[in-house]
């Protein structure tokens, strides 16, 4: 008899409990946008040769035989009776976005979290890439959406949402109305999502040992990517791509890695081609 597992979703409003904004900010900071571009001599290709300001290097980001980079293009996979959906503990509360001259991103004022594999992890925060990073069988989404969240500093887990046009996406609407920042010199927008409507089907979804996709793209990333897709229109795509460009890693080799899936049908009837409008 096969278990079954519930997606658990609890929207929380009490301020008190959690840690403060200042705290989950610390442990989110990252590089600068001055440290990496994607193109040029700062782009993908010379990531490995480049530091941030502290003197930091990016060496992880170079390519190795070895290397578990990411994104990487999911097009063989093993299927894993042992896999449930996600455990993810949403909280309502308020958001700080943010224009960073690299992605728009959102930091929240106390933590949701997820529980994998028995370890509680905490959200950072979340933010987009244009065109999607992660391909499935070759195609690209329009749009990415990755929830970063943390357990330590060497164990992350990412969950990442593709996007194909199509409807209006409730909670890309609350971001749009409340202002995307346009430029690093924006104000910051506070905003209250619903991250409930961030993701698809929870339930179903590939998983493999990966990394952050920008620099110092450090190994540390489990990653749980979506099979179904969610959708935007054509003008809420438009509203994060004039601002976001083309902020997107290019595939990495898996090298040996695995791509593990829950057990259900391969995706190709929940995944619509995408194509940009």
């Amino acid at each position: 008899m096969k278990k079954r597992f519930a997606l658990v979703l609890f929207l929380v409003c009490t301020w008190g409990e959690f840690p403060a904004h200042a705290q989950i900010v610390a442990a989110a900071a990252g590089v600068d946008a001055d440290d990496f571009a994607y193109t040029g001599d700062k782009g993908p290709g010379f990531w490995a040769e480049l530091h941030d300001k502290h003197g930091k290097d990016f060496l992880a980001c170079a390519p190795s035989p070895s290397a578990r980079q990411s994104p990487i293009d999911i097009n063989t996979v093993v299927e894993d009776p042992g896999l449930g959906p996600l455990e993810v503990r949403f909280v309502q509360a308020p958001f700080v976005m943010k224009n960073l001259g690299y992605t728009i991103q959102a930091t929240p004022a106390f933590g949701s979290s997820l529980t994998l594999d028995g370890r509680s992890y905490s959200l950072l925060q979340f933010h987009f890439h244009t065109l999607s990073e992660h391909t499935v069988a070759g195609r690209h989404g329009v749009m990415e959406l990755h929830l970063v969240f943390k357990h330590s500093d060497a164990d992350f887990a990412v969950i990442g949402v593709l996007y194909r046009v199509g409807r209006p996406n409730a909670f890309l609407k609350t971001l749009i109305e409340a202002g995307l920042p346009e430029k690093t010199t924006s104000p910051d927008v506070a905003v209250m999502p619903d991250l409930e409507k961030a993701l698809t089907d929870a339930s179903q979804y590939f998983t493999y040992p990966g990394s952050l996709t920008t620099p110092p793209c450090s190994p540390v990333v489990t990653w749980l990517v979506l099979k179904q897709w969610a959708e935007l229109s054509p003008e809420q795509f438009e509203a994060f791509r004039k601002i976001l460009g083309n902020d997107f890693r290019p595939l990495q080799n898996p090298n040996s890695r695995v791509v593990h899936a829950t057990v259900r049908r391969w995706p190709f009837d929940a995944v619509q081609p995408s194509t940009t409008p």
